[in-house]
């Protein structure tokens, strides 16, 4: 994005004078020929005809640099309304030019990037220069690419996960329980405070009980969490009262063995910890690091198992999920031809055979969740241009979570 030379310098473009071009950006046709467009740079107190008076080549920008004068905070809010004004000022209708979808704005030792026309107010990324290695996914634009911007809290998930896994191994060390059932009782807590922050458990029965543990600690999480774990395995309702009754029977596998673990008060207290996060901000790719934990270092190297980030799963299922589907949804015409689309998605399959704790099968579901949406959008538009009936929604499909397949050979993965 530009190497500075010196304190606060830019290398200049002696033909564009603040405007700086590196060939970093998606693609174009210009004269029949491909060609790489470039994202444009500028500082901040550059001139605002600097844009406009950029050459006719530069169509389909895929960014806007800005760098601000200063590295301090206070002046990178100050600059702030002036690079969106730049921004805007980038588009030139009669040009044929649209404003570029990003803009990154750039005080040296931190970064944000914005997409102004979708959200105007908030960058949709904040990071600083120590963390661009790990956040190289908000910036995929650069190599034609579509960006990942995770909306869960990196530091949020970090301590959620640092929590959870030193209960785990507060466990293991005291010989608690065998280390399956220590296995299942952490997955089934952390499931039990993703659905409580979901509205999927009313009430926070698992905070409550936590609480009254702390209070009574004569009482035991083997009785009371044990028994949180029993009624979400159970599909009758004759136990869900007090703080349990907000509660339901949660079908699959998941409390098909409730794991029941005495807690020491110490342990007790990290999971009131835990309790007081917001989990919906957590990463649910939680469970993979995890289940690296549960491994230990000696047996994943074994094993070969390794978590890995959303960006990289994601160059997997990019290409092989999601940009064939929508390369097929984007050639239908017909409310027919789409409906066709739409079963055929909601019957398409995928197996995972080396699934480990199944992040790859879940943002492949979330993908293809998303690719149904665009599709049933699809048939109301494509309906509505072609003059026939509006198909009613409650016909339509939906992709069954069942289509999702893993196997692993390590039980304590799956």
């Amino acid at each position: 994005m530009g190497a500075p030379h010196g304190e606060g310098e830019v290398e200049e473009d002696p033909e564009l004078e603040e405007v700086h071009a590196e060939r970093h950006a998606v693609g174009g046709e210009v004269g029949g020929e491909h060609v790489v467009q470039p994202a444009v740079h500028l500082e901040v107190e550059a001139l605002n005809q600097a844009v406009s008076e950029a050459p006719a080549g530069l169509e389909a920008l895929p960014a806007l640099f800005i760098q601000a004068a200063d590295e301090a905070a206070v002046r990178l809010d100050a600059h702030r309304p002036q690079a969106l004004g730049y921004w805007r000022d980038s588009a030139n209708l009669k040009a044929g030019r649209p404003a570029p979808p990003y803009v990154v704005l750039c005080a040296f030792q931190r970064f944000e990037v914005w997409k102004p026309g979708q959200y105007p107010t908030t960058p949709v990324a904040e990071f600083s220069l120590s963390e661009l290695p790990d956040r190289y996914e908000n910036l995929l634009f650069l190599a034609g690419e579509e960006p990942l911007f995770i909306a869960q809290d990196r530091q949020l998930t970090k301590q959620a996960t640092a929590t959870m896994a030193a209960v785990y191994h507060s466990l293991l060390d005291r010989d608690a329980a065998p280390p399956e059932k220590i296995q299942a009782f952490v997955l089934q807590t952390v499931w039990c405070l993703f659905a409580e922050d979901y509205q999927m458990l009313r009430g926070h029965p698992t905070q409550q009980l936590i609480e009254t543990l702390l209070r009574h600690q004569e009482w035991s999480s083997y009785m009371l969490l044990g028994g949180l774990f029993d009624v979400l395995n159970d599909r009758a309702d004759y136990g869900r009262i007090g703080p349990l009754a907000g509660t339901e029977y949660v079908n699959g596998d998941l409390f098909a063995h409730p794991a029941k673990v005495h807690l020491q008060p110490h342990e007790l207290e990290r999971l009131s910890q835990a309790a007081q996060y917001d989990w919906r901000n957590v990463d649910p790719t939680i469970f993979g690091s995890l289940m690296e934990g549960f491994l230990g270092r000696e047996h994943r190297w074994e094993l070969g198992a390794h978590y890995t980030h959303e960006a990289d799963i994601m160059k997997i299922v990019r290409p092989t999920i999601v940009e064939p589907w929508r390369q097929r949804i984007g050639a239908t015409e017909t409310v027919a031809e789409v409906r066709r689309a739409l079963d055929d998605l909601c019957a398409f399959r995928v197996l995972d055979p080396a699934c480990g704790c199944g992040n790859f099968l879940y943002l492949a579901y979330r993908e293809l969740r998303h690719l149904e949406h665009e599709l049933k959008e699809r048939i109301v538009r494509v309906a509505r241009q072609t003059g026939v009936p509006v198909p009613s929604p409650d016909g339509l499909p939906f992709y069954p979570l069942g289509n999702l397949q893993g196997i692993d050979i390590e039980p304590a993965s799956v």
